[in-house]
């Protein structure tokens, strides 16, 4: 069930202000620090998850509602520009492991589009793209398998993990300056 599901670790590559951060999450974390130093761009990478599996939203949303591409890439990414958000989730009672990580980048009409999209299970790869079929058909990266309810089937559970209000941001707890806060 999707409501057991908890947010175990975070890995983001040329995301905002973080050029590459891994995170281990526990089962409450206080994200303290100055400002400017990437506690709401660390809150607004979970946030993307669940934007990327919400009834209007998706791939293209979540990016849009960042500003696109440009605004979301870290200004460090040179050599290696793709984004990467990659996250692990884990039962309530630490079983099963679920992974999830996208990488993506911008087109030369500025359109995101995907890069990687990746979905494991307990080690084993249930999605790998791109695949054949989006290789003979480029348009197909420009979603991504996770907003889509005809081929999700296998990993559902993580969709309905990140589009649901349990999918990690608590929305009653605020910072300082009002932002939402990690639960």
């Amino acid at each position: 069930m999707s409501t057991d599901l908890k947010f175990r670790g975070l890995r983001l590559s040329n995301w905002k202000n973080f050029a590459r951060i891994e995170v281990g999450i526990r089962d409450r974390v206080f994200l303290v620090g100055p400002n400017a130093s990437g506690k709401s761009n660390f809150l607004d990478a979970l946030r993307f998850f669940r934007d990327l599996a919400s009834s209007g939203g998706g791939f293209q949303e979540a990016v849009s509602r960042r500003g696109g591409v440009t605004a979301i890439r870290s200004l460090a990414a040179r050599r290696y520009p793709d984004i990467v958000v990659h996250c692990d989730l884990q039962q309530a009672d630490d079983t099963p492991l679920w992974e999830y990580e996208l990488a993506f980048y911008q087109d030369s009409q500025r359109r995101p589009l995907v890069r990687r999209e990746r979905v494991l299970r307990d080690g084993a790869v249930l999605l790998d793209r791109p695949d054949s079929e989006d290789k003979a058909d480029p348009a197909r990266l420009t979603q991504t398998y996770l907003e889509q309810v005809n081929v999700n089937r296998p990993f559902r559970e993580v969709a309905e993990f990140f589009s649901s209000r349990q999918s990690g941001i608590c929305t009653s707890c605020r910072s300082s300056s009002g932002s939402p806060t990690a639960r």
